[in-house]
């Protein structure tokens, strides 16, 4: 059985500023879940321009303690892969992430495009899917 949900965001701001936002905005005090990110790789195709990064980000354990009873879900810490492609000449950014921890009993991702907005170029447009 699988789960979607599909939502849109305009971002009253320029595709830079919320791109930078994004890749800078864990860890930070405001939310404890997210204890550090790590890049494992970054690179960038010369002959597109396209960034390419590999970044892991572990995270507090949030299942509740009445389930963590069973031992699979009884761990401290959780790891999210995530790989994002920015494209600064198109101005778009793709991310796609998921977990690695639970991988042989259930999945989840996320994935997520940047671009500018068809309202305002000045803004940008956030598309979230989550499964």
């Amino acid at each position: 059985m699988g789960v979607s949900v599909d939502v849109h965001q305009v971002y009253k701001y320029p595709f830079e500023q919320v791109v930078a936002s994004f890749l800078r905005k864990y860890p930070n005090p405001m939310d404890k879940n997210v204890i550090s990110v790590k890049i494992m790789e970054e690179k960038r195709d010369e002959s597109t321009g396209v960034i390419y990064r590999k970044r892991i980000a572990i995270c507090q354990n949030v299942v509740p303690e009445i389930l963590r009873k069973v031992s699979i879900l009884k761990v401290p810490n959780i790891q999210l892969e995530e790989e994002s492609w920015l494209n600064p000449r198109e101005r778009n950014m793709a991310i796609r992430s998921h977990c690695l921890t639970w991988t042989q009993y259930a999945s989840m991702k996320e994935e997520s495009v940047f671009r500018e907005s068809m309202e305002n170029p000045n803004w940008e447009l956030e598309s979230w899917r989550c499964c």
